[in-house]
Order: C-alpha cells, then sequence, then structure tokens
C-alpha cells in the first residue's frame, strides 16, 4: 500500500513539475504576445489585371492624348508613384480603366488594366501611336499584380525589397496597396520576401473577406465587366472623386464632352455601393417600388454591389429600392464630398 501511494505521489510531482516547465516556456518566448496583438492584412493576386509595357521617347505626350489624367505629374520626383486614368473613345465614354505606374526608366511605363480587355486595349493605344516611337506590350510573363488591405482600414507598410514595386491605391486609401512583384513569386515567397522582420502578419482572401467585396463596399466598378466599354461617362463613373481626371491638362481624346460635363455640374447618375437582400438573377435593373427604372447593377458578390443610380431620385427621394422583386438599399459613399458647388449640391445631400 505504502508503495503503491509512493507511486502515485510521484507521478503528480512529474505532472506538476512538467506543468511549470511549459509555463515558464511560454513566458520567456516574446512572439508568443506579441503575435496577438500584430496587424494582420489580406494579400490577394488580381488575377483579373494585365500590365502593359508603354515604352518610348515620346511615351508622355503619346500618354497625355489619351488618357484623363496628367501623366507628366509622374515625372516629377515629388510626383506620386502611380495615378488612375481613363481612356475614353470620342463621344467621351468610358472604353479602358487603369492604374498607370512609373519605373526607374523615365521612358517607360507599366500601365495596369483588365486582363479580358487587353489584347483590345493594346489595339486601342497602337491606333493612336501613327508615327510615334512607341513600343506596347505585355508584360504578363514578368511581373503580376497583387493588392494588400487591411479589414480595419490600417496603413500598408512599405517594402524594403528592391524587386516589389509598391504603391498606395491611386483611387482611394481603401483601397489599400498594389504590389507589382515577379511572377515566380507566389503567396509564401511574397509574404516572406515583403517584411523582414516579421512585424505584420498576411492571410490570404477568403468568400468573406477579399477584395471585390472591399470594392463594392466602397462603390467602386473596376475592369470591363463592372465598367462596360463605351456605356457610361468618367464622371458618372466617379473618376473625379477618385483622382483620375485632370481639368487643367490639355486636349485628350473625349476631352471635350468631359469638361463640358463638370462645368455644367449636372450629373445625374453615379456608381454607388448596394446592400442586396438576395442573390441577383438575370435581371439586374434596379427600379422603385413602383416600377421606375433607377439605374442597374454592374457587379454583385454575396450582399453587396456596385450599380450606376440616379442620384437625385435614389438619395434625395429616398426611394425603396427592387432588384429581381427583392429589396435592395444604396448607400452615399463616405469619400465622396461633403460639399459641392452649383447644382451638384441638390444632387448630393441627403
Amino acid at each position: 500500500m505504502n508503495l503503491v501511494t509512493n507511486f502515485k505521489l510521484l507521478r503528480m510531482a512529474r505532472l506538476h513539475i512538467r506543468n511549470l516547465r511549459e509555463l515558464s516556456t511560454l513566458m520567456r518566448i516574446p512572439s508568443a504576445r506579441s503575435v496577438i496583438g500584430r496587424q494582420n492584412f489580406i494579400l490577394e493576386p488580381l488575377a483579373g489585371r494585365e500590365l502593359i509595357r508603354v515604352h518610348g521617347s515620346e511615351v508622355i505626350p503619346f500618354l497625355q492624348g489619351l488618357v484623363t489624367n496628367d501623366v507628366s505629374r509622374l515625372e516629377s520626383s515629388n510626383g506620386p508613384s502611380s495615378m488612375y486614368g481613363l481612356f475614353l473613345n470620342k463621344s467621351g465614354r468610358v472604353l479602358y480603366d487603369t492604374i498607370i505606374y512609373r519605373t526607374n526608366n523615365r521612358d517607360t511605363f507599366l500601365v495596369e488594366c483588365d486582363r479580358e480587355a487587353s489584347a483590345e486595349f493594346r489595339r486601342h493605344l497602337r491606333t493612336y501611336r501613327v508615327r510615334k516611337s512607341i513600343d506596347i506590350d505585355s508584360v504578363d510573363d514578368e511581373y503580376s499584380t497583387w493588392v494588400m488591405f487591411s479589414p480595419k482600414s490600417e496603413p500598408v507598410p512599405t517594402s524594403p525589397n528592391p524587386d516589389l514595386f509598391v504603391s498606395p491605391d491611386a483611387r482611394l486609401s481603401s483601397l489599400g496597396t498594389r504590389i507589382l512583384a515577379p511572377t515566380d513569386m507566389n503567396w509564401s515567397q511574397l509574404v516572406k520576401g515583403y517584411w523582414r522582420n516579421n512585424e505584420f502578419s498576411a492571410s490570404p482572401a477568403s468568400e468573406e473577406c477579399n477584395y471585390q467585396l472591399l470594392r463594392y463596399e466602397q462603390g467602386v466598378g473596376e475592369g470591363s465587366l463592372e465598367l462596360p466599354p463605351g456605356k457610361c461617362f468618367p464622371l458618372e463613373a466617379n473618376a473625379d472623386y477618385l483622382h483620375g481626371v485632370s481639368f487643367q491638362k490639355g486636349c485628350y481624346v473625349g476631352q471635350e464632352l468631359t469638361a463640358r460635363i463638370h462645368h455644367s455640374g449636372v450629373i445625374r447618375k453615379r456608381y454607388m455601393p448596394i446592400r442586396l437582400t438576395a442573390p441577383i438573377g438575370s435581371n439586374k435593373d434596379v427600379t422603385s417600388v413602383a416600377g421606375a427604372k433607377l439605374g442597374r447593377v454592374c457587379g454583385s458578390a454575396h450582399n453587396r454591389g456596385v450599380a450606376l443610380l440616379r442620384i437625385e431620385q435614389v438619395l434625395n427621394g429616398r426611394q425603396e429600392l427592387m432588384v429581381d422583386g427583392e429589396r435592395c438599399y444604396a448607400d452615399r459613399p463616405q469619400w465622396w464630398p461633403e460639399d459641392m458647388p452649383g447644382k451638384r449640391r441638390m444632387a448630393f445631400a441627403e
């Protein structure tokens, strides 16, 4: 009996000592507590985007005559590292939405566009090249486009890695940061190469948290499906609020009507975020309860979407909105200016 009791006491003592050792080990590991408080970001490849290289000694005047923004600002050492710009047709309607990146070579720019429209976009550029010494080609086999953003809207840190081109989104800070990385760099390699001291953590995108939903929550359309070529004007796509139009630069294709709309102050429709209560079928028209058409859904996922809607009827009139017989709700983007001059003030007042 005494032997059995002694064995039990010995086993309990060993178990107690082991627990104490494990506790002291956890307390000595500095990362055990710091990981919990570490900022977490979402890192996602943008498979639907492609990079086009535009190179030549006349690249600035060439792009200036085609894009809505002032590309010459990229030449300045104090200028932005990237900018948002739209390419229009002669009627002033949007053909392609792009982000233009400067490089170490002042005669070379990388232009990010929708992958599905890449071939047509390159043909569009070559049409206006005429006799200029400009080379236009895809660098899809060299660079891939990624996006990094914070679900809590925290600022994304920069990276010291020289192999990466890192630039805040040229439209809205809430859309995160664009990363141009070599195509042979996968997700794990990019995470390890982005932060050298592991101050932050990154997670892959999920169905509940991804870049598309982030854009829909902000009411930002992107790509040929959400910005169908030739269907809307740049100011309807909020290009003026997304820093995508310069009203001081010289002429470009579609500039006359864009300037006229801007100076008149009459913009009846704009892209807005919507909240859905049911999946959308083939009919994407947004109507009032009485059946009056107020706009159209341009993209949706889960319970979020982006729609081109009539501003005054939707926001001022507080219309009850319907899509496919189901209720939906439109939101005024927080990043829209609060005070608008002239006729636009009435359209944007809540």
